[in-house]
């Protein structure tokens, strides 16, 4: 995730739902195609057809909405639409091979380009491998974007969150140690419990944070 996010550079919440979209098995393939998009705006279009649906994301179909909207404009309804996206992203590939014919029928019938039958089939066989759902993306990017922004901008209270959650992990000495490694690239000490400066929880101490005496 790190490294695709220094290759494809962010710059707003449609790139950085993209960007947790793709540093996953299958997608990665496709990290440096994108980047390549948001750093210098090269991408190349499969069709004039799907321009509209594939513009934002330089071409790429990252998302499984993608896939329902090409769908839907050659003439599938929405309903159809979804029940090949569930065929997709539940990887069930014996039942997405029938629906090459019901594509192609549906191109002849609508009058269209027959080479697009040919770009959506390959769209629907290749993002089965690997296409993610777009709320989900935009929903953990939103998280993402306001936890960094938390970070950088209210370390010890973010720590401070951190370190009071611990108790609920099944190690907590174990992420109370990674998180302390974090916050020494701040500048911020966890200093050691003391009966006269420790609470019962974490607690902020001047510019440091105290341990907690019930995390002993």
């Amino acid at each position: 995730g790190f490294k695709t996010t220094q290759k494809v550079k962010p710059k707003n919440l449609e790139q950085l739902s993209a960007v947790l979209s793709l540093a996953r098995p299958g997608a990665m393939q496709f990290i440096d195609q994108y980047a390549n998009f948001t750093n210098n705006g090269i991408k190349e279009s499969v069709h004039p057809f799907f321009d509209d649906v594939l513009g934002n994301t330089g071409f790429l179909v990252i998302y499984q909405e993608q896939l329902m909207r090409c769908l839907n404009k050659i003439g599938f309804s929405l309903d159809e639409a979804e029940m090949c996206r569930k065929i997709v992203g539940k990887k069930l590939l014996d039942k997405v091979k029938e629906w090459e014919q019901k594509i192609r029928d549906k191109v002849k019938e609508n009058n269209l380009d027959p080479k697009i039958a040919d770009i959506i089939w390959k769209i629907l066989n290749d993002s089965a491998s690997y296409s993610f759902n777009r709320s989900h993306g935009f929903l953990y990017g939103s998280l993402c974007a306001i936890t960094t922004y938390l970070k950088f901008n209210y370390p010890k209270q973010f720590f401070l969150s951190l370190l009071k959650m611990t108790r609920h992990e099944p190690d907590p000495i174990s992420e109370i140690s990674k998180i302390h490694k974090e916050m020494e690239g701040f500048g911020i000490e966890l200093l050691p419990p003391s009966l006269s400066g420790s609470e019962m929880d974490f607690s902020i101490e001047n510019n440091n944070i105290r341990f907690g005496l019930s995390s002993i």
